[in-house]
């Protein structure tokens, strides 16, 4: 088993993020160097807590006294940036959470650019279909031809090809056996649609899908189900980056799957 660092190092970590205002003198201290008096002017600390904080960071080497005032060493320059970048990506985390979990086997190669909060549309208990209206808003927004995954059929869905197929839009499409199963049952038009026209080219991937994934002619949408398969999450994105490894994804499933058409004429033979 690998070592981790000695119980000094986690000492370390527990007194910097042991409270709000350890962060926040060294952050001042940044800023400019500082005598205890001008702490407790930014610092929302008495005067005995900021000499404890000053005390234990010096002890640290984080800061040092000169001519009465606390600078920062070089080495607590390089911890308070490391704890405001571990920060960042904590907030991160939280925000991005609900996509995150839901992701399955792409969460390990997912473009960064993915992970930004401000493209991500998320589901919660105030507005439960949040995601699933912005995913179906994006879908109405398409440009170009689209190329879409999906673990789930809906009505919704389903209109929207409509109204794509009707403006010409041509649209690639895998869903899996469970979708299938349930188109049959339960919207055997848009099944039949999706054999007949000349527009649409659906194809029944050999596993369970567990993403949602749609391009157009630029844009990206990743949708993460959960286990219920409601739409917990999307991420939107432009990015160059992001588009060349949606389309990998895309033809990478389309691999592991076969024509709608083959996959219901087997189904008739076996019946």
């Amino acid at each position: 088993m690998a070592e981790g660092p000695d119980d000094t190092v986690f000492e370390d970590c527990q007194f910097l993020t042991g409270s709000p205002q350890r962060f926040a003198v060294l952050a001042q201290l940044r800023e400019r160097p500082a005598r205890p008096t001008d702490l407790c002017d930014t610092v929302d600390a008495t005067r005995t807590t900021i000499q404890r904080i000053l005390a234990g960071c010096s002890e640290r080497q984080w800061v040092v006294k000169r001519d009465g005032e606390y600078r920062l060493t070089v080495t607590g320059q390089r911890v308070l940036d490391q704890y405001t970048a571990l920060m960042s990506e904590v907030e991160r985390a939280r925000a991005v959470g609900p996509l995150a979990a839901h992701l399955g086997s792409i969460a390990a190669d997912l473009p960064a650019e993915l992970l930004d909060p401000d493209c991500l549309t998320t589901s919660s208990e105030q507005n439960p279909l949040a995601a699933i209206d912005r995913f179906t808003d994006w879908l109405h927004e398409v440009d170009g031809d689209v190329r879409a995954i999906s673990p789930i059929v809906t009505s919704v869905f389903n209109d929207v090809a409509v109204d794509l197929l009707e403006t010409g839009t041509h649209i690639e499409f895998v869903i899996d056996h469970s979708v299938l199963e349930r188109s049959a049952s339960d919207f055997s038009d848009a099944l039949e649609r999706g054999v007949e026209h000349e527009n649409i080219d659906t194809y029944v991937h050999d596993t369970p899908l567990d993403i949602g994934l749609a391009l157009d002619r630029s844009r990206v949408c990743l949708a993460a189900y959960d286990d219920r398969n409601n739409v917990r999450a999307i991420a939107e994105s432009d990015a160059k980056a992001v588009y060349n490894w949606a389309e990998t994804v895309f033809d990478r499933y389309r691999a592991r799957s076969q024509p709608l058409e083959s996959v219901l004429s087997v189904q008739e033979n076996k019946q």
